[in-house]
């Protein structure tokens, strides 16, 4: 299936690898070529700002998600257990359109006096409306479940006697849990931390309500805008929807330039699922 779907996708977007080989970036500025509204500058700053919203929303959802995960597998009683995981399961089922629009009612809508953003305008008077903030928030509602739930499991799967062997000697439950359970589960924390950022990176319809329009005028003159978290950006998977609709509102089907940020998405994702399993590799041998 994923040899399929890489097939499929580069053999739609040959003509834009063709095309970028050729002229460069350039190539997406071409009108009538791509169905990609916007110029190569643009491409690679949605490359960027996918990047920046998935890792911290996935930092988000680590540095709440772990620690719960250790709580529930380790202090917890078995009815708290329970209930806490069966809860964090069911959100993560949540539709991803649902999650979008109680972030639109909580931090975007204007003239809500609920919202975030309407008690600034009624507050001081200032329109604000949309951030990567409200992204990372998002997103950490979206993937700390994920999180939460895979690294529960796995410290649950660490054999007991391990466990016992580190109280035996003298060790207290949070040094067993910290020294012993942490780097055995690892492998299976990463695994969910993997899963938790493919899933921040593809996510559109829950960002799309709270990035809520154009992005912001700064980060085409400064690169290092891109950074302050105040700012309004978009990703590849939001920009792919608008461009597949525009397209699909104008000349025919999408371009090659669509499956071409399709591609680009996919492989992201691989590479930094690559990278993090060669690094495991390396460590346990190490170890062993």
């Amino acid at each position: 299936m994923v040899l399929f779907i890489v097939g499929f996708l580069l053999d739609n977007s040959f003509p834009a690898v063709e095309g970028i080989f050729l002229n460069g970036l350039n190539w997406f500025s071409q009108a009538g070529l791509n169905g990609v509204v916007g110029s190569g500058r643009l491409v690679v700053l949605y490359t960027e700002s996918t990047v920046y919203l998935a890792a911290g929303g996935t930092a988000l959802a680590v540095a709440v998600g772990v620690p719960c995960a250790i709580y529930m597998a380790e202090f917890a009683d078995m009815r708290f257990r329970n209930f806490t995981k069966t809860s964090m399961e069911v959100l993560d089922g949540f539709p991803s359109i649902v999650i979008g629009l109680l972030g639109f009612a909580l931090f975007v809508n204007p003239i809500s006096r609920y919202s975030f953003s309407g008690f600034l305008h009624a507050q001081a008077g200032q329109v604000f409306e949309g951030c990567d903030l409200y992204g990372w928030l998002i997103l950490l509602i979206m993937s700390f479940p994920i999180v939460a739930t895979i690294t529960e499991d796995a410290l649950r799967a660490v054999p007991q006697e391990l466990r016992e062997a580190s109280l035996g000697i003298g060790a207290t439950k949070w040094q067993t849990t910290r020294e012993v359970l942490l780097p055995s589960a690892m492998p299976r924390i990463l695994t969910a931390i993997l899963l938790a950022l493919a899933a921040a990176m593809g996510e559109m319809v829950a960002l799309y309500f709270v990035l809520n329009g154009s992005i912001s005028s700064s980060l085409l003159t400064s690169p290092l805008a891109i950074f302050n978290p105040l700012a309004r950006t978009s990703t590849l998977s939001i920009i792919m929807e608008t461009s597949y609709n525009a397209s699909l509102d104008g000349a025919g089907p999408p371009g090659p330039g669509v499956y071409f940020l399709g591609f680009l998405l996919f492989a992201i994702v691989g590479i930094i699922n690559v990278a993090v399993r060669v690094i495991l590799a390396k460590r346990t041998t190490t170890q062993e």
